[in-house]
């Protein structure tokens, strides 16, 4: 208790960095162009992911086992659509498209453009790595492939393994991760790596403002008896049961603390995308991304107090 009332300031100011800049995309949403979005997304897909990325990766200092976070963060994928399969199989969804996207957001969480801000500010950036590597080596590569699979099994727009294998070999941010593993054994001089990590932090705050954009064009769906449960799962279960199987495991400190905020996400923004492409619950999953962000409020201190020590 004693190290939440120390970090209340540092939460209050997270809270509000991140809600500042998802509030003026939400607020402007109304007023912009009606391509403004898309525009945004192809610059974030094609330009600012990938530089996010390789300016991460060239100028964070690997902590410890940090390359074993990619393998919690499967686990926790597979904890949490093991939890959400067994849900639906007692509570079936209404349609198959609700269903895809059920399983979708407790597939993989945001834990880029929300999870990089909150780990770095509370972890600081010595234990980075750890989020670094959960993100770009697990959900990233979840997301461009399981994540694929599951929207394309449940929506109604058919895709083939060629055609499933070609998305996930084109996207920018995989190459991107791969040349910035080379380029660290190449040291870039100082101010290159300032200038690196300012660009990525201000890809990280277009992100954050895309999202709102299209959280205020996406209809919403508050559908409380689907959204508490998917939640619960990807929010609350996931992360405790993979904080308490670190600390099972010796794992303690700064690393388990870190797994297991970069595991608490909220639903990865990827849902709202899939949602969108593969025709599945697109008002279902923009619920659930909205009412994300404010359950994330009330949990981020839950993490501190037990996994903080």
């Amino acid at each position: 208790m004693k190290i939440l009332l120390t970090l209340l300031p540092t939460l209050a100011e997270l809270y509000g960095w991140v809600f500042l800049c998802m509030g003026i995309g939400y607020g402007s949403s109304r007023f912009l162009p009606p391509r403004t979005g898309g525009w945004l997304a192809q610059g974030l897909f094609w330009v600012g992911t990938p530089l996010t990325a390789l300016s991460f990766i060239v100028t964070t200092k690997i902590a410890g086992h940090s390359t074993l976070a990619p393998l919690l963060a499967w686990l926790g994928m597979g904890i949490g659509v093991g939890l959400a399969w067994l849900w639906l199989q007692q509570y079936p969804a209404h349609t198959r498209q609700e269903q895809g996207s059920f399983l979708l957001a407790t597939m993989v969480g945001n834990t880029g453009f929300i999870g990089f801000p909150i780990t770095w500010r509370l972890l600081g950036q010595e234990h980075f790595s750890w989020a670094l590597f959960f993100d770009l080596m697990g959900t990233l590569l979840i997301s461009y492939s399981a994540g694929i699979g599951v929207a394309a099994s449940f929506g109604d727009r058919a895709i083939s393994i060629s055609k499933l294998l070609w998305h996930i070999g084109r996207n920018p941010t995989l190459w991107c991760v791969g040349v910035g593993l080379l380029l660290r054994q190449h040291p870039l001089p100082a101010i290159a790596q300032q200038g690196l990590l300012t660009l990525a932090w201000l890809m990280v705050i277009a992100g954050l403002i895309y999202m709102g954009i299209c959280l205020g064009e996406a209809p919403l769906k508050l559908q409380w008896q689907r959204i508490l449960p998917c939640l619960t799962i990807k929010m609350l279960l996931v992360p405790l049961l993979l904080g308490i199987g670190l600390t099972l495991f010796g794992v303690t400190g700064p690393p388990r603390l870190g797994m297991v905020l970069q595991a608490g996400m909220p639903p990865a923004f990827m849902t709202l995308i899939l949602a969108d492409v593969y025709h599945l619950d697109r008002a279902f999953a923009a619920s659930l991304i909205l009412t994300s962000l404010f359950v994330l409020i009330l949990l981020l201190p839950l993490w501190l107090v037990l996994f903080a020590g």
